[in-house]
């Protein structure tokens, strides 16, 4: 997995890019691409949820920590100390005046810059509660550390001044505390501390911080909080996704899991409630929990209320009824937060847009963020958002593909995930080439290459607004220098060559992806309903992937990648190029000229392009194109392309050529810093990671810059993505040939057979 290590705060990121099998049954529509205004929010008892944004009023780089307190809540934040020349950064705690909108900092408190705050609650008692960790470091005559320790503590703290009432080291309370982190903490209505490091236990001290007993668990705790009962509840994963449970404290153990509340999705969290036991908040969603009944009531969608619900830390209801929560945007310069109160207002009274729907298997985090400056600077439009799960048993997308050609069909339909080809061969998708020369957008402004991957006889069926490259490379000296290779040309080189040592881990599901899923258009013609999976490339690859197992042993423990690309005990490596830092690390990694091959097919055009930030088309049987259209053209502006490179959203590429050649530019600019002599030295603008190897990473030279144009000038294709259905058929009739009970070339007869009857229901 790569790893990319943060010069600036040392932080490692990873990513995994995970490409998900999609979709079944599709209907035909009559017009589009191929062959052939309501409420803003939903209204439930006449009523809506209206969101207000305020600036929020601790100029805060990082929020660590914040609770609510009633009207009140208490932040402790990385805030701007000085300006120019002294600017630097200091953490300091605040109290917040929610109902004013005013902050006012507590200085007693000693934050220094080797503290950093886990934990802080509002005890009954009306004092704060603080779970500090110290760190201390000792360091030789150079300055360099030789030696580090950490201490943890317990503080209350005064909320008049901030000062420190009495504290208590935690080494007699938690195991290994200086190697331990509080990652949640609350109080019970006997003024009982229930402290959590998430994964070895539950630790129970009282109001004076004597500990009374410490709880095991199984598994990791995501979230704590107290109902309004007075009572403790935690949540971890189980077999019905987010679980909660509550601590008997008597018991010194967990309760059953509560039966009868909706898990949520994703960033799940529970938070303190007035009007009920608790309130619950997930990616989608927000709502109430009463643990008297057992029952949840869904208060409003986050999207629909103009939120992301991950970027949601806390959530708190105000004795005037409305409830609020702090908005945090990602910016590559600090985050951005926004303190939101939503309100519950008549429907009469709230003016109404335009209803959009976005449909979708899923909405990825730059989508999201796409639809909600959307909505709020939009005076027409109001973009709703379905998503029907990406699950695996085919119904609910399914029902996605049965939406697309009734009334119930959505405006704007998310593309991530689907099998390209398979939808505007149908006819389901508008063509928004002549939306845009009406705007007068034109399409010569953006990389032709990505406009053609979207197209289909030679109407523009999807756009992405941002993407990136997936491919294959390896040692010109061993592949040539040519961009690409078929099917029989791979086969061929793997021949000559131990197949075990083709790729770092191999199975033959990865073989099959290799192969077959990320260019599934070699072996199907949506548009004429041709199959091909009985050819001799299909059955050479069954015959290649036999010689991998079943499933890929990542565990072993062996020399690095980098060390078997070099010594050529490894061939092949998949990868990305999401940035021009990750080309410069690839090439990097393999230590002399590389080749980008790609993926095989008949074109030998094996680069792919990968959406980034997600792809969109328009219905064909939309009722609301117009405004469909003012939310694609949106993301495809020049002041959206010129934002990507800005802020730096998402991993990828703008997709117009003016931006583009923005963000090559900030790659070539250096950075500098002032040695001791006041001399100018340039430095790293980061260190990238991958394995067993790393290397810092300098500002691009021209070469690098014309290299990445043109690598992501040649991808013309969309990367792959194949249905479950599609995907199960080639597993399931392979097997007897795996096991020896049928020849690879009758397999394929049996997969040609059974595929092509697929895709003649459902082209």
């Amino acid at each position: 997995m790569k790893k990319i290590y943060l010069a600036a705060g040392k932080t490692d990121i990873f990513r995994a890019i995970i490409t998900a099998a999609v979709t079944v049954c599709l209907m035909a529509a009559l017009f589009g691409c191929g062959k052939g205004g309501t409420e803003q929010a939903e209204v439930k008892d006449g009523y809506v949820y209206v969101p207000e944004y305020k600036e929020f009023a601790v100029k805060a780089r990082y929020i660590n920590e914040m609770i609510a307190a009633g009207d009140e809540a208490y932040v402790v934040a990385m805030v701007q100390d000085g300006e120019g020349e002294d600017e630097q950064y200091k953490t300091a705690l605040y109290q917040y005046d929610l109902l004013e909108n005013t902050a006012r900092e507590l200085p007693g408190v000693d934050l220094n810059d080797n503290m950093n705050v886990n934990s802080l609650l509002m005890s009954g008692d009306g004092n704060l509660v603080m779970v500090v960790n110290q760190y201390d470091f000792e360091e030789d005559e150079n300055g360099e550390v030789v030696d580090s320790s950490m201490t943890m503590e317990i503080k209350r703290i005064s909320p008049k001044d901030g000062s420190v009432i009495n504290s208590q080291d935690m080494v007699n309370v938690i195991e290994n505390a200086e190697n331990s982190y509080v990652r949640n903490m609350c109080e019970d209505g006997q003024g009982n501390i229930y402290l959590s490091d998430g994964e070895k236990g539950i630790y129970v001290v009282d109001k004076d911080f004597k500990k009374l007993c410490e709880i095991s668990v199984d598994g990791w705790i995501n979230s704590m909080a107290a109902s309004k009962e007075g009572d403790v509840y935690v949540t971890s994963y189980g077999e019905t996704g987010v679980e909660l449970k509550k601590v008997d404290l008597a018991a010194k153990k967990l309760g059953e899991p509560i039966e009868g509340i909706e898990s949520g999705q994703g960033n799940v969290g529970y938070y303190a409630s007035i009007s009920k036991s608790l309130m619950q908040s997930s990616s989608n969603k927000l709502m109430l929990v009463d643990l008297e009944t057992n029952t949840g009531e869904e208060l409003f969608d986050w999207l629909d209320v103009d939120i992301d619900g991950n970027n949601v830390d806390i959530v708190g209801e105000l004795s005037d009824g409305r409830i609020w929560t702090v908005s945090r945007e990602y910016s590559e310069t600090g985050d951005k937060y926004e303190l939101v109160f939503i309100s519950r207002k008549k429907a009469s009274e709230v003016p109404q847009k335009e209803e959009i729907t976005y449909g979708a298997l899923w909405v990825d985090s730059l989508t999201r963020r796409a639809i909600i400056n959307f909505n709020k600077a939009n005076e027409k439009y109001h973009i709703s958002v379905k998503e029907y799960g990406n699950d695996y048993d085919g119904s609910e997308r399914a029902q996605f593909n049965a939406d697309l050609t009734t009334q119930n069909c959505p405006d704007l339909i998310g593309l991530s995930g689907l099998d390209f080809a398979q939808y505007a061969s149908m006819g389901v998708l508008e063509d928004m080439y002549p939306y845009m020369e009406k705007s007068g957008m034109h399409k010569e402004d953006y990389l032709e290459n990505v406009l053609r991957a979207y197209e289909q006889d030679g109407k523009l069926c999807g756009i992405a607004s941002q993407f990136y490259v997936t491919s294959t490379f390896a040692k010109t000296a061993l592949v040539g220098e040519q961009n690409g290779w078929t099917l029989s040309e791979m086969l061929d080189f793997v021949e000559k060559n131990n197949p075990e040592n083709v790729f770092m881990y191999g199975s033959r599901d990865s073989i099959f992806r290799y192969c077959i899923y990320n260019n599934i258009d070699e072996f199907i013609d949506w548009e004429t309903g041709k199959c091909s999976f009985d050819s001799e490339e299909f059955i050479r690859t069954l015959e290649f992937a036999a010689k991998y197992p079943e499933e890929a042993d990542y565990n072993r423990e062996d020399e690095g990648i980098a060390s078997k690309l070099r010594s050529d005990k490894v061939l092949l490596l998949e990868s990305t190029v999401s940035s021009v830092q990750e080309f410069q690390m690839m090439n990097g990694l393999i230590g002399e000229k590389a080749t980008y091959v790609g993926y095989p097919n008949s074109e030998r055009k094996g680069n792919l392009i990968q959406p980034s930030g997600g792809s969109v088309g328009i219905s064909a049987n939309s009722k609301h194109k117009e405004g469909a259209w003012e939310f694609v053209r949106s993301v495809i502006s020049e002041e959206y392309q010129d934002n990507l490179v800005e802020d730096n959203y998402g991993w990828g590429f703008p997709i117009r050529k003016e931006s583009l050649e923005k963000q090559f530019e900030k790659d070539m600019t250096p950075e500098y810093y002032e040695d001791e002599e006041g001399n100018q030295v340039e430095m790293s603008k980061t260190t990238w990671g991958y394995d067993d190897f790393e290397m810092e990473i300098m500002a691009a030279t021209q070469e690098e810059i014309d290299a990445v144009r043109a690598l992501l000038t040649s991808a013309e294709r969309l990367n792959g993505n194949v249905d479950a259905q599609l995907s199960n058929i080639i597993t399931e009739e392979a097997e007897p040939f795996f096991k020896g009970q049928k020849s690879a070339k009758d397999a394929a007869g049996v997969i040609q057979n059974r595929i092509q009857i697929y895709v003649n229901e459902n082209r």
